[in-house]
C-alpha cells in the first residue's frame, strides 16, 4: 500500500506538470462553417476576421460532407472554395478535415440520404466524397495538412454508434488519402483518455485534445486535477519509438464546456463564468507548458459571436494579442 500511495503521488506530480517551464509554441485555431451558422454568423465574414484582424495564419478547417453532398452524387463546394480562396490570398496555410466523423457536434456529419445505405455502401460513399475533396483542393497553395477523420477510435456523437469508424475503414481512407496526395496526413486522438500510438502507427502525425475544465451538472465547471504534465509524459514516452512522427494539439480548449452544445440555449454569463480571459491566458500557460510545437485553438467563432453580437471584444482581443507575438 506504501508503495502504491507513493506510485500515485509521483503520478499526479509528474501529470500535474509544476516542473516544467513554458515553451515557444505557435497557435492557429479551428474554424467551423457550421459553428459560425448556429451562431448566427457569416462565415466569409468570420473566416475572413480571423485572418485579417485576428491574424491567426494557421486554420484547421472541416469540409463537412453533409454540406458538400447534400444530395446524392451532387457536390456544391462554393462556400469552401470561397474560403480556401482568401486563405490562399493570405499565404495562410490550412489543416483540411475530412471523412464523416469532423470537429463539432453531432460529431458524425453524415448527409441524410446516406444514413439508410447497407454499410458497404455507405462505406463507399464515404471514401467517394473524400476523394473529391482531396482531389479538388491537393493543389492549392495553403494546403498543408489533410486530417482523416476526427477522433476516430474514440466513440461519441450522433449519428456514430451506427456509423462507428471501424479501425479497417481508417485504413482504407488513409491509404486512399496517401494514393492521391503526398501532403501529410493527420489523425486525432482524445489527449486525456486516447491511446495516441493507434493513431502513430498510421499517421504522419498525431493532433490530441487538450481540455482543461468539463461541465458537471452538480459542480458546474470541473477543473481537471491533470496538467500539462499528463500530455508532456505522455509525449515522451511515445516520441523513442516514433522519432520520425510529429505531435500537436489539434484541439485547445478555448470556449466553454457547457451544459448543451449551442451557446445560444444557455445564458451568456455563464458562458463568461466558465472561460474569460484570465481562464484563456491560464490554457495557455499550460500549452506553453506541455510543449507541443503547434496548437489549435477552439472557440474562436464564440470569441466572434461575443465581440459582435454581445459588445465583448475581450476574449477576441486577448486571442489577438497572442497572434500577434508569435
Amino acid at each position: 500500500m506504501a508503495i502504491a500511495i507513493i506510485l500515485t503521488g509521483i503520478y499526479f506530480y509528474v501529470a500535474k506538470g509544476d516542473f516544467l517551464t513554458e515553451q515557444n509554441v505557435r497557435f492557429g485555431v479551428t474554424f467551423s462553417t457550421q459553428q459560425a451558422h448556429q451562431l448566427g454568423l457569416d462565415s466569409q465574414v468570420v473566416f475572413s476576421a480571423l485572418l485579417h484582424d485576428l491574424g491567426a495564419q494557421k486554420i484547421r478547417l472541416p469540409v463537412y460532407w453533409e454540406d458538400i453532398e447534400s444530395k446524392a452524387g451532387e457536390f456544391n463546394f462554393s462556400e469552401y472554395d470561397n474560403l480556401i480562396h482568401e486563405a490562399e490570398k493570405s499565404n495562410a496555410k490550412l489543416i483540411l478535415v475530412v471523412g464523416r466523423k469532423l470537429p463539432r457536434w453531432p460529431e458524425c456529419h453524415i448527409p441524410q440520404w446516406s444514413k439508410s445505405l447497407p454499410e458497404e455502401e455507405f462505406e463507399k460513399v464515404v471514401l467517394n466524397q473524400m476523394r473529391v475533396v482531396v482531389e479538388r483542393y491537393r493543389s492549392s497553395p495553403a494546403l498543408a495538412i489533410w486530417q482523416v477523420e476526427n477522433e476516430p477510435f474514440h466513440v461519441f456523437g450522433a449519428d456514430c454508434a451506427t456509423h462507428t469508424v471501424k479501425t479497417e475503414s481508417v485504413d482504407a481512407e488513409v491509404a486512399m488519402v496517401r494514393s492521391l496526395d503526398s501532403h501529410p496526413i493527420m489523425l486525432t486522438e482524445a489527449g486525456k483518455a486516447g491511446y495516441w500510438f493507434t493513431s502513430l502507427q498510421r499517421a504522419d502525425i498525431v493532433g490530441v485534445t487538450m481540455y482543461y475544465q468539463v461541465w458537471n451538472p452538480i459542480r458546474k465547471v470541473v477543473w481537471s486535477t491533470f496538467g500539462p504534465g499528463l500530455f508532456w509524459v505522455k509525449r515522451k514516452v511515445l516520441e523513442p519509438f516514433y522519432p520520425e512522427k510529429k505531435f500537436m494539439v489539434a484541439e485547445l480548449q478555448g470556449e466553454p464546456y457547457g451544459p448543451v452544445a449551442n451557446f445560444a440555449d444557455y445564458d451568456v454569463a455563464l458562458q463568461k463564468e466558465l472561460m474569460n480571459v484570465s481562464r484563456f491566458q491560464e490554457t495557455i500557460r499550460r500549452a506553453r507548458k506541455a510543449g507541443f510545437e503547434e496548437n489549435y485553438l477552439w472557440g474562436a467563432e464564440w470569441w466572434y459571436w461575443l465581440k459582435e453580437k454581445h459588445d465583448d471584444h475581450s476574449l477576441w482581443d486577448e486571442a489577438k494579442k497572442l497572434f500577434k507575438q508569435q
